[in-house]
């Protein structure tokens, strides 16, 4: 399998696609429907962090008798933004766009380590990089991202539950960041031992 893993990554058509994706994922995250990183657009956009359900009579026509039409999500837009309120809208866009375009660095370079096989010691060091930066990424990400957008409710709003609670916290990179983590220890261990047994050879 080894064997395999390594002609696949020697491909130089593996490469241009994983630089497509990573290309294309980083496109994403960076030009969201927000725009680019939300500081194109003539306003900024707040959004609360707690849902309010603050009944909204002029839909009440399209909702079943008994029912109450309600709007969740309260958001605040300035029209007349500062620049440091464009700084603030950008930073909550901006860690996560950092987060997925290092990952996909990390991953070529671990897949570019692998194309000798699994079990060599680069491909275990670069493994738990990854791991730790998902990890440690993941968690800064969505700390930076909270921060910016409380700042800027903070700016346009009063009133409004802006205590820092770490909400959006990515539970699943932070899995994939600890899976990688201990599986590039086992990785390294499968290394030191490849190596002993062709030292006893």
């Amino acid at each position: 399998m080894d064997g395999t893993l390594g002609r696949l990554i020697r491909l130089p058509s593996v490469f241009a696609i994983l630089t497509l994706i990573a290309g294309l994922a980083t496109g994403l995250a960076v030009f969201s429907r927000a725009g680019f990183l939300g500081i194109d657009r003539g306003h900024v956009v707040a959004r609360a962090f707690e849902a309010y359900g603050i009944p909204v009579e002029g839909i009440s026509a399209m909702a079943r008798p008994g029912v109450l039409a309600s709007a969740g999500e309260l958001t605040f837009v300035d029209g007349t933004p500062s620049a440091l309120q464009h700084l603030w809208q950008a930073l909550t866009v901006l860690p996560t766009a950092v987060l997925t375009a290092g990952a996909f660095v990390l991953l070529c370079r671990l897949l570019w380590a692998a194309r000798g096989g699994a079990y060599v010691f680069p491909v275990g060091r670069r493994l738990r990089g990854l791991g730790w930066w998902l990890l440690a990424g993941g968690l800064l990400a969505a700390a930076v991202e909270e921060l910016a957008m409380i700042m800027l409710l903070d700016s346009v709003a009063t009133q409004v539950d802006t205590a820092f609670r770490l909400r959006g916290v990515p539970v699943l990179v932070l899995l994939a960041g600890l899976g990688m983590l201990v599986l590039g220890n086992v990785l390294r261990d499968g290394a030191r031992m490849r190596e002993d047994l062709e030292g006893t050879v």
